[in-house]
């Protein structure tokens, strides 16, 4: 499941040495108590049946499109994360999901934070923040702003900002599946980590599904392409979740993103695989 060890690839041009991870002896006692954890939870009753699935999410497009309440819902995330590509390493990730819907809007925010090190010298380094705005024209239709920004110097971005505004159709809505489709227009800026900066105009879609398998499982599938005159971003985000008491989940997730254009020296393909504890709120 995981890739192969081999020696990290370090970054061009940075490399904090305030900002290091903890040894991977750490990582890996964390871990087994992450699991540990699983184990004690599983053991001490089975899944309540008048459960809502929909109040754990770890799916940005999952959040925003199936809260049915107003109100704010989220998430904590904290799990253990594998990189292939430009970066190879084994760390651990956090991630901090918050959606607040009233009326016909809706607002999701994504925080994303990797980090990781080798022999005392940083070896991977990610922060990600993305916002989604809907407005809800009825159940099937809704128009969108969404925005990005991405610090992943190890992937050859220093700094990358997408804006895009568009409309989306949730074209399957039956019980247990929902699949939602999205076109937009906007603007990228990005700073890589070898090279002059560049910007473009881009025309971006998305799908996003989701099927609920079971009152203790789902699967989330979400596939995006933007296209500008400079490159070509295409991305793959999947995750199967499971309940496994109360406002607790296990999510193992694979994701893989292709740039058709990067800086000299890095590769056009990276991966993630993860497996994380999940804690819900609302």
């Amino acid at each position: 499941m995981f890739p192969s060890t081999r020696s990290p690839k370090t970054c061009p041009t940075e490399r904090p040495d305030s900002a290091v991870a903890a040894p991977p002896s750490r990582h890996r006692g964390v871990f087994l108590c992450l699991f540990a954890l699983i184990g004690l939870l599983v053991s001490l009753r089975p899944a309540r049946a008048d459960y809502n699935w929909n109040e754990i999410e770890a799916d940005n497009s999952l959040l925003s499109k199936t809260t049915e309440s107003s109100g704010l819902q989220g998430s904590v995330n904290l799990g253990y994360l594998a990189t292939t590509g430009n970066s190879v390493s084994k760390s651990l990730n956090a991630k901090i999901l918050m959606g607040y819907r009233v009326g016909r809007w809706r607002t999701d925010l994504n925080l994303n934070w990797i980090q990781a090190s080798a022999a005392g010298i940083l070896s991977d380094q990610s922060r990600e923040a993305s916002s989604q705005t809907d407005y809800d024209f009825n159940s099937h239709n809704y128009t969108f702003l969404y925005l990005d920004y991405l610090n992943a110097p190890f992937i050859g971005y220093l700094r990358r900002y997408t804006e895009v505004v568009g409309y989306g159709r949730r074209l399957i809505a039956i019980p247990g599946q929902s699949l939602d489709a999205e076109v937009g227009v906007g603007a990228r800026q990005t700073l890589p980590t070898i090279g002059p900066s560049r910007s473009s105009a881009i025309e971006r879609v998305a799908l996003n599904y989701r099927w609920r398998i079971s009152r203790t499982s789902s699967l989330v599938e979400g596939l995006s392409l933007a296209r500008g005159t400079t490159s070509t971003y295409s991305e793959s985000n999947t995750s199967l979740i499971l309940h496994v008491e109360g406002n607790l989940a296990l999510s193992v997730s694979y994701d893989i993103s292709h740039d058709s254009t990067v800086p000299v020296g890095f590769v056009k393909t990276n991966t993630e695989t993860s497996v994380s504890l999940i804690y819900s709120f609302n």
